[in-house]
């Protein structure tokens, strides 16, 4: 008789950065947080610092509302924090019949520089809620006392994905940066048409800060249905939009219109959503990250569509979308180039940042000049045949 087989168990999906930071924030705005909780980085890949400043945003408020708390606030990055203060705190009895709250942000570092910390914090008695964030420590043998202690809920908060997961690469929506913004303009009374949001994240980027910016842009706009062409419409007064157009310029050889972008960087800078100019350093790396992810989607697709394969499973294959706006403006940049264009670009990406990077250049734009200049040169060349 042969072995009965055990299915496989499936581990459960863990819940992504937006969705545990939601969650932590619910929970801490009806003072519902567990006793202990300890926001940390995660032990790979980048840091995501928003998702724990939301957290201690909304326990502070719930706090601050609650007369009858012992509240102490500590912020160990702070030069006047005071280990002996908290520890203090830690060992005395609260002044409202023990509904003590500790809200420590910052700890990595005062933690750090004095160990003992983390066992004053994990021993602490009849304390309402225990709340650390100790993003830049990533596995920090000091803080094991705290984070293995009994009861403690530890989370660790990345970046969010913009690229869309590989089971759904054609579905700019599906990605959980795109995820998280709808989830975001839900709460806004703002609604996203398909492609909208994921249109708005391969802009803008994944990070929730600029995210969250956009969608009070939006708001102030008096805008609650966004669709694509909105979304074209709106960002292209803000920095992302600039970065784009830049890129596009260059990679359907329009070197007039990437020429007037620059004009526009050098004459007013760029500026984010909120209002705020990015600093030049900020923004030449922001205009060479958003031209070196749209030529290497373009190059992916030229690569698949010179091996005969078609346009639609081309860009699902390189996680763009083959119809909409996207897709169109995709077809019009492959009719323009070629593949030697595709390598001037990678070359004058590689030279713009060791000119300003490793040599110094104290002008960036006109590194920029430089690379716009070298594509004008081909697209010139080409357009005469």
């Amino acid at each position: 008789m042969s072995a009965v087989r055990k299915k496989p168990v499936r581990k459960k999906k863990a819940p992504d950065p937006a969705t545990v930071c939601r969650e932590l924030c619910e929970l801490a705005e009806m003072g519902k947080l567990p006793q202990q909780v300890v926001l940390l980085s995660p032990i790979r890949g980048e840091e995501e610092v928003w998702f724990p400043e939301q957290i201690l945003n909304a326990a502070r408020d719930w706090a601050r509302q609650n007369d009858q708390l012992d509240l102490m606030e500590c912020d160990g990055g702070s030069p006047d924090f005071s280990a002996e203060g908290l520890e203090a705190f830690l060992a005395a009895p609260g002044l409202f019949g023990g509904d003590r709250v500790l809200i420590f942000s910052r700890a990595a570092k005062a933690i750090k520089k004095t160990p003992r910390l983390a066992s004053a914090i994990a021993q602490a008695r009849g304390m309402t809620l225990i709340l650390v964030e100790a993003c830049g420590a990533k596995t920090s043998p000091a803080l094991k006392a705290l984070t293995s202690a009994d009861g403690v809920r530890v989370e660790r908060f990345r970046k969010l994905y913009s690229d869309p997961p590989p089971w759904r690469p054609h579905d700019l929506d599906a990605s959980e940066a795109a995820q998280f913004l709808i989830a975001q303009g839900r709460g806004r009374g703002i609604r996203f048409d398909s492609g909208a949001a994921g249109l708005l994240v391969q802009i803008a980027g994944g990070r929730p800060m600029e995210l969250a910016q956009s969608l009070e842009h939006f708001f102030l706009l008096g805008l609650t249905h966004i669709s694509a062409e909105q979304v074209r419409e709106t960002v292209a007064h803000s920095a992302e939009g600039s970065a784009f157009e830049f890129a596009e310029a260059l990679l359907e050889g329009d070197a007039r219109k990437a020429f007037r972008c620059l004009q526009q960087l050098r004459g007013r800078g760029l500026r984010s959503w909120d209002g705020k100019r990015i600093a030049p350093r900020d923004a030449f790396s922001m205009m060479l990250a958003v031209l070196a992810k749209q030529r290497a989607q373009t190059a992916a697709i030229y690569a698949q569509l010179s091996q005969g394969v078609d346009f639609a499973s081309a860009c699902k294959a390189a996680g763009v979308p083959s119809a909409g706006p996207i897709g169109q403006r995709m077809q019009t940049r492959l009719q323009r180039l070629d593949q030697d264009h595709l390598d001037r670009i990678l070359n004058g990406l590689a030279e713009a940042e060791t000119n300003v990077k490793r040599d110094g250049w104290a002008d960036s734009v006109h590194a920029l000049e430089m690379l716009a200049f070298r594509c004008h040169s081909r697209s010139q060349r080409g357009s005469a045949r």
